[in-house]
């Protein structure tokens, strides 16, 4: 049974009434493999102090600034903005330290309790007399009866006033800081493969295969080339600021929130960076990296077979704003130029819905 024991803690908030303590495991009965979860790690974005982040920022902006017009290179440009927010991070954004007692519920009283009861103890241990015994029996009964307290209020608020998708938390507190590992995965070959590596290459193998390609069809091409317009400062704000906070991250963790903060005190920067890439049609290498996380399809009865899994992408969100202003200029472009888009085309185009194709078809009917 020793062996199937995972994830073990002492419960110090558990009250047994005796002088015992209890103790939390989690017994995995099949042979599953558990590792850390390397995504678990993030930035712990609700304690930055946002005001000396800023205040450092605005003291570097103009050298920022004047080097970025000296750099004449877009790919050290590149390499120099994300640099640049990468050390700032690392000053003033901390990673979160998760583990199987981490509290949503926590804060300074408990620890000031903390302390006490451990003083307590000190003092019955050096005397051992029943009056320092009495003291930390009470202390013990008001410190776990506060946290009981507390975990119970928080949890009838949270139901409370739980909306829409917030109900997903639910899932977050309960599920385990530990992944399965990734089973041998069979290659075209019928061959298995142990190595983490060996592995890789096979999901790409299978999943990216080199057989594929695009088919174009000539005729849907102009013959005249389209004319782009030129990217304003509205777009990149937009792109920017409207983006959701809660994308899942690239191994590199520059979450949205990051970057709009950033944006806030050295927009110029950024309005010189992706101007620039975007006029000169560059797309750089650094931002196109991304991490692949291998999911496990449900319910398959043999997973050694590549097919039992799909792969997402976490791209770079540096990159993801790029492609935004592209995305922008995509549309902008296709609804002025008659030649690209049908006139009764509704799908996937702003301010055109259900009631515009019933309308339309009301009246061309």
């Amino acid at each position: 049974m020793r062996n199937h024991i995972k994830n073990w803690h002492i419960n110090e908030n558990a009250d047994t009434e005796f002088n015992h303590e209890v103790i939390l495991f989690t017994i995995v009965m099949k042979k599953v493999k558990l590792i850390e979860n390397s995504l678990n790690a993030s930035y712990n974005l609700q304690k930055v102090n946002w005001k000396d982040f800023d205040e450092h920022l605005q003291k570097t902006k103009d050298k920022m600034i004047v080097k970025m017009q000296r750099i004449t290179s877009l790919k050290a440009k590149v390499i120099y903005l994300t640099k640049c927010i990468k050390n700032i991070v690392k000053l003033f954004v901390f990673k979160q330290r998760i583990c199987a007692k981490s509290k949503f519920w926590w804060n300074n009283e408990f620890i000031e309790m903390q302390k006490t009861l451990s003083s307590k103890k000190r003092i019955w241990k050096r005397c051992r007399n029943d009056d320092a015994w009495a003291e930390i029996v009470q202390m013990r009964n008001l410190y776990h009866d506060a946290i009981k307290l507390i975990k119970n209020q928080f949890w009838i608020n949270f139901l409370n006033n739980v909306e829409e998708k917030e109900v997903f938390q639910i899932y977050k507190f309960t599920k385990s800081c530990l992944i399965e590992k990734l089973f041998l995965i069979q290659n075209l070959q019928k061959e298995l493969k142990i190595e983490f590596n060996e592995k890789c290459k096979t999901f790409l193998k299978a999943m990216y295969s080199s057989s594929l390609k695009i088919q174009i069809n000539e005729e849907l091409l102009l013959n005249e080339s389209i004319q782009w317009s030129r990217v304003i400062e509205e777009e990149i704000k937009h792109a920017i600021n409207f983006s959701a906070l809660r994308k899942a991250l690239k191994s590199d963790d520059m979450s949205f929130v990051i970057i709009q903060r950033a944006y806030k005190t050295i927009l110029k920067i950024f309005n010189l960076l992706y101007s620039d890439l975007i006029k000169n049609d560059y797309h750089s290498k650094i931002w196109r990296e991304g991490t692949k996380i291998i999911l496990k399809k449900s319910d398959k009865l043999n997973y050694s077979i590549s097919k039992t899994y799909r792969i997402i992408t976490l791209l770079n969100c540096l990159n993801k704003v790029a492609e935004k202003i592209i995305a922008m200029q995509l549309s902008y472009t296709a609804e002025i130029n008659d030649k690209l888009l049908n006139f009764d085309q509704m799908r996937d185009r702003k301010q055109r819905s259900a009631i515009d194709a019933v309308l339309n078809l009301v009246h061309d009917v």
